[in-house]
């Protein structure tokens, strides 16, 4: 029998509603719209096998990339539709056939592609959602995408998290990027390095806006290369004609400085308070008090994650009897959860309490916070 579930992401956020189908190993067609912008996931056995972004999906994407940075031009691709059609088969087949990319890359950039689709619909924290198990997932013909939902999820978040740092590192779309050197083995960077191999064919420095359009990935994975390659000093960023390099050496000269009674009475005081703050911190972990959540990159992500399974598990029971779990035990005794679920990676148990309009679930020794009511 069909199953529907939908509700506004405000209330059940994105990684809420692919953790419930994850969990249930559900197939079917998830749509989300945010204001004027619409997309559909297909999912299959709770795995993702099809994302579409206003029209923009693996397939497309590719496309465009290709005739944006010059490797194919429009009648090369018109002759490449023409005969996918004619022999029914996918765009990226052809592509291969034809030699405009290589099947390594193919199978590349489809997953990097649509990664990047997925993690962008993260941002999207109003609008609605509806998962149909009636409607069958989209699948393009020789894509073959299956996404791990679990591990999505994971990216996702921790893209949230690090995207304000990108941003304000790299400044506006006008900041230029120019080739520093190249590294002596470009093929062990991996599929983005093909950033490097842009910058090497232009004649001058790209902005980062120009250089979006010549990689067949988005934003987030764009700027966190160029980082990662800038602090590598493989590529200078500039603006306003000032390099930015995070990396420049800082020299000072140092006077030498004298012994003196002042100087070991300072040494000895810094030794006494490292042996002090070091003593603290063996206790406070003896006793478990310094337990917390990491709330940046991939640890923090990691650890949100699976307090993000016990609030869908709390979540499914709601749904599912009508009332909040009364305990954590109830929950493991309808959905057989694991010892490892029911604490942190940080090896702390989760503490939990029902309310009349929802729960509060929290990690031992921090204060209990309020959970989300049912949408």
């Amino acid at each position: 029998m069909a199953q529907a579930l939908n509700g506004q992401l405000r209330d059940f956020s994105l990684p809420d509603v692919l953790q419930f189908i994850l969990q249930q190993r559900k197939s079917g067609r998830l749509s989300l719209t945010y204001h004027h912008q619409r997309a559909e996931v297909g999912i299959s056995r709770g795995n993702i096998s099809h994302i579409d972004v206003d029209g923009r999906n693996v397939e497309t994407v590719i496309r465009d990339w290709l005739l944006s940075c010059g490797r194919m031009s429009p009648d090369e691709l018109s002759g490449v539709e023409s005969v996918s059609r004619s022999m029914d088969r996918s765009i990226l087949e052809t592509l291969v056939a034809k030699k405009f990319i290589s099947p390594e890359e193919r199978a590349d950039w489809i997953q990097i592609v649509a990664e990047d689709l997925v993690c962008d619909l993260f941002q999207w924290s109003e609008g609605a959602y509806e998962f149909n198990t009636e409607l069958p997932a989209t699948i393009l013909r020789g894509v073959g995408l299956n996404l791990s939902t679990e591990m999505i999820t994971m990216e996702g978040m921790r893209r949230l998290d690090e995207w304000p740092r990108l941003r304000d590192r790299l400044g506006s779309p006008g900041v230029q990027v120019s080739i520093s050197q190249m590294p002596a083995s470009i093929a062990e960077l991996g599929p983005e390095a093909i950033i490097l191999r842009q910058l090497e064919l232009s004649s001058s420095s790209l902005t980062l806006e120009d250089l979006e359009k010549k990689v067949p990935f988005g934003r987030f994975r764009l700027y966190d290369t160029l980082v990662a390659y800038a602090d590598e000093g493989y590529v200078t960023l500039r603006q306003d004609g000032k390099a930015f390099d995070s990396h420049l050496e800082i020299h000072e000269d140092f006077e030498p400085v004298r012994a003196s009674s002042s100087a070991v009475l300072l040494l000895g005081g810094a030794v006494l308070l490292i042996a002090a703050l070091l003593l603290n911190w063996m206790v406070g972990t003896a006793i478990g008090h310094l337990a917390s959540v990491p709330e940046h990159g991939f640890i923090g992500a990691e650890s949100r994650f699976e307090g993000l399974k016990l609030n869908t598990a709390v979540e499914r029971y709601r749904f599912l009897t009508g009332a909040w779990p009364t305990s954590l035990d109830r929950v493991s005794a309808e959905f057989s959860l694991s010892r490892a679920e029911r604490e942190s990676s940080l090896g702390v148990d989760y503490g939990y309490r029902a309310g009349p309009n929802g729960y509060s679930l929290w990690l031992r020794d921090e204060t209990p916070e309020p959970g989300k009511a049912e949408p």
